[in-house]
Formats: C-alpha cells, structure tokens, sequence
C-alpha cells in the first residue's frame, strides 16, 4: 500500500530535492574557491547568494505569489545574475585590499572597501539594468502566455533587483568586517 501513496511519491520528490540543492551549493562553494583562492571572498559570496535569493522569495510572499515551479524556475534563471552581483563585488574589494596590501599602503580597510565598491557598482548596476530589460518581452505577453510566464518573469525581476540591493549593501558591509580582521596575513584558503 505504500508503494502507490501520493504522500510517499512528494516525500521522495523533497528530499531528492534537498539533496540536489545541498550538493549544488557544495559544487557551487568548490567552484567559487577555485576560481577566487580566498577564503574571504568565498565566505561573502556564500553568505550573499542565498540572502539575495530568499530576500527574493520572501518579497514574492508579500507580494501574495504563490511558489510554483515557475517562480522557481525565475529564480533559477536569475542565479547567474545573483552570483555574478555576489561574486564581483567582493572579489573587487578582495583584489584592491591585496594591491593596497603589497604595495606597503596603510590606507584604513574601509577607505579600501568604499573605493572597490563604487567602483564596481555602476557597471554592475547597467548589466543588472540589461538583464531586467532583456525580460521586458516576457512580462508583457498577453493571454494564456502571459498568465503563464507572469510569475517567472516577476520572481527573476525580484531576484535581480534584491541582488543589486544585497550587493549594494551586505556585500560591503560584510567585506568591512572580513577584510578588516587579518586582511595583511595570507590571502589563500
């Protein structure tokens, strides 16, 4: 009898989810690292990422939508534009602190963090901008495409615009704090 159960089959279907999400974001931690070499970075990356998404999520609730597959298919899509805005921020800041590091500056932490920010913010915020625009012909489809698509194209939008917030605002703050313990030792995980 428990072979033909509904409740046995969705039961199956979560927990395989779950193992499909931790092992991603297990690859996800592995390919970060081995791109950027510091541990750091990849803290406020893996920090960023997911704060960026539930924030999304949590907006999508207030908002009264409904979580289906297609709103987490949005947030799917927006994952690269949600890991690019986690990523570059705090690898900017992480290349600028180590520069600064080497060249012998005593320049405060948060002098070195404010200047890799705005600096990096304004060509984030364009290919945030691109992004948002590129789904413009989705979100205003008419008919039983448009009732279809409506709730990815809203939870990419979201999830694009709270990463540009996160970006803007945790990413500094928790560089600040990361850099600024140690940021003169060793650099590599």
């Amino acid at each position: 009898t428990s072979v033909f159960r509904p409740a046995s089959y969705i039961e199956d279907a979560i927990d395989n989810l779950t193992l499909a999400l931790v092992m991603a974001g297990i690859l996800l931690a592995l390919a970060i690292a081995a791109f950027l070499f510091q541990w750091r970075t990849l803290l406020v990356a893996l920090f960023t990422i997911p704060l960026s998404l539930i924030a999304a999520g949590l907006v999508l609730d207030m908002l009264g939508e409904t979580f289906n597959a297609i709103s987490f298919a949005g947030l799917a899509v927006a994952l690269a534009v949600v890991i690019d805005e986690a990523v570059a921020g705090a690898e900017n800041v992480a290349r600028r602190i180590r520069q600064h590091r080497d060249a012998g500056s005593d320049r405060p932490t948060g002098d070195i963090v404010r200047e890799a920010t705005s600096e990096i913010r304004s060509p984030l915020a364009y290919a945030g901008l691109i992004s948002l625009i590129a789904i413009i012909p989705v979100a205003v489809l008419e008919g039983r495409p448009g009732a279809f698509f409506e709730p990815l194209a809203l939870s990419y939008a979201l999830a694009v615009v709270t990463a540009m917030v996160v970006a803007l605002t945790v990413t500094p703050a928790l560089s600040m704090l990361l850099f600024s313990r140690g940021a003169g030792r060793s650099e590599s995980p």
